[in-house]
């Protein structure tokens, strides 16, 4: 319980942080790793720089690994060539796991495109190579994910 309040502290902190920039995005992700794990994920994410996002990023597996959530900050560069938004970043986080799971840090790297069919919307498709470190050890793998983003 713990572990879901803090990352729900860290998507509002991100919010508000936006919003007094007046630049903040929610949205909502699926994502498949190629172990068979499916994750929903919620995010958000603001501009800090003309080129220049953050983001944090919520996610919890629906199959296997009951009670897995990812929690990652991402830091975005990103190129406008309308109506297109190519990405890439890196990021930090945790994989928060119930036992007999071992929870673990994160570093990841993130490359996507964004598609604005509409000044508010976002369409967007990533994949997230995670490097995961915990007591079991170091454990690698890819995840691809799509989503809705929206503008505010």
């Amino acid at each position: 319980m713990k572990w879901a309040i803090a990352s729900l502290a860290i998507l509002l902190g991100v919010g508000l942080f936006g919003a007094s920039l007046q630049a903040v995005t929610i949205g909502l992700c699926v994502g498949y790793e190629v172990s068979g794990l499916t994750l929903i994920s919620a995010l958000t994410e603001t501009s800090i720089a003309e080129s220049i996002d953050v983001r944090a990023q919520v996610g919890f597996a629906t199959t296997d690994i009951a009670g897995l959530m990812l929690v990652t900050m991402d830091l975005l560069t990103h190129w406008v060539i309308p109506p297109f938004d190519p990405y890439l970043g890196i990021g930090i986080g945790a994989a928060l796991t119930p036992p007999p799971f071992a929870t673990g840090l994160i570093a990841e790297g993130v490359v996507g495109l964004r598609a604005a069919p509409v000044d508010v919307l976002r369409l967007f498709l990533q994949g997230r190579f995670l490097l995961r470190w915990s007591g079991a050890g170091w454990d690698t793998g890819p995840v691809f994910e799509g989503g809705l983003l929206v503008q505010f």
